[in-house]
C-alpha cells in the first residue's frame, strides 16, 4: 500500500478522526480489497501523523465492523459471506420497515420539505455520478424519517447496522441501469412520507432495501470469485 490516502490537513477536525474518514473511504471504494492486512506504519506515513491516531482509527472501524484486528496478527478489511450479507440486510428490513411505520404519522412539514429538497439533490447527485454526494445525502434522506420515531436506541441500531452495509450499498451505485430505479424507489418514500401513511412506507422502505439486496448479492457474489 503506497499513497493510497491523502495527507492530513483538515483543520480542526482530531486527526483520528480525520483518519477514520480516510481509511473508512479506502474500504468502502475498494481501495483496501475484503482481506487485505492494512500496514498501519504505512498508513502513519501516507496521513502524515503518528501510529497513535491510525490505531484509534482502526478500533473504532473494527466496532463498526469494517475491519478485524487480530492480536499478535494486525488489522484486516473485514470480509462477509453471503450469509452475512443476507442477515444484514434481512436485519435492516426488519427494523426499519418498522421504524419508518412508527415515524410516518410524526414527520413535521419542516421535515417533508427537507426530504423533499433532499430527494432532489440526490437525482442530481446520481445524474451527475457524484457517489459520495449521494451517499451523504441518501444516509440524511433516510435518518430524517427514522429520527422522527424518537427513538435513540433504535437509531443507534440502525445507524451501525448502515455502517455494515455500506460497503455493498456504494458499488450499487456504480450499475447504471439501477439510477432510475433508486430514484422511483425514494420517490415512493417520499410520497409515502407526505401521505402520513405508515404501512406504505413500511413496505416502500422494506421494497427499496430488497431491491438493494438484489443487486449488491450479485456484487458479493462476483468479488468471492476472485478471490
Amino acid at each position: 500500500m503506497s499513497r493510497m490516502l491523502k495527507p492530513i490537513d483538515d483543520g480542526i477536525k482530531t486527526v483520528s478522526g480525520i483518519a477514520q474518514e480516510r481509511i473508512r473511504d479506502a474500504i468502502l471504494k475498494g481501495t483496501l480489497p475484503p482481506g487485505t492486512r492494512i500496514d498501519q506504519n504505512q498508513l502513519a506515513e501516507d496521513l502524515n501523523t503518528s501510529l497513535i491516531p491510525v490505531r484509534e482509527a482502526l478500533k473504532t472501524l473494527a466496532s463498526e465492523g469494517l475491519v478485524q484486528i487480530i492480536p499478535r496478527r494486525g488489522a484486516f478489511v473485514a470480509e462477509f459471506s453471503l450469509n452475512d450479507l443476507e442477515n444484514l440486510y434481512d436485519a435492516r428490513m426488519m427494523v426499519e420497515g418498522q421504524v419508518a411505520a412508527k415515524a410516518a404519522a410524526l414527520l413535521t412539514d419542516a421535515q417533508l420539505n427537507e426530504l423533499k429538497i433532499i430527494s432532489g439533490q440526490m437525482r442530481d447527485a446520481l445524474e451527475q455520478d457524484h457517489y459520495d454526494d449521494f451517499t451523504q445525502l441518501n444516509r440524511r434522506f433516510h435518518f430524517i424519517i427514522y429520527d422522527a420515531a424518537n427513538n435513540s436506541y433504535l437509531t443507534d441500531i440502525l445507524s451501525g447496522l448502515w455502517d455494515l452495509a455500506e460497503r455493498y450499498r456504494y458499488r450499487y451505485l456504480f450499475i447504471k441501469d439501477k439510477h432510475d430505479v433508486i430514484n422511483a424507489e425514494h420517490q415512493e418514500i417520499l410520497d409515502a412520507c407526505w401521505m402520513r401513511d405508515s404501512e406504505r412506507l413500511r413496505i416502500a422502505i422494506e421494497r427499496h432495501i430488497q431491491q438493494t439486496l438484489n443487486g449488491v448479492r450479485v456484487l458479493a457474489a462476483k468479488d468471492m470469485k476472485k478471490e
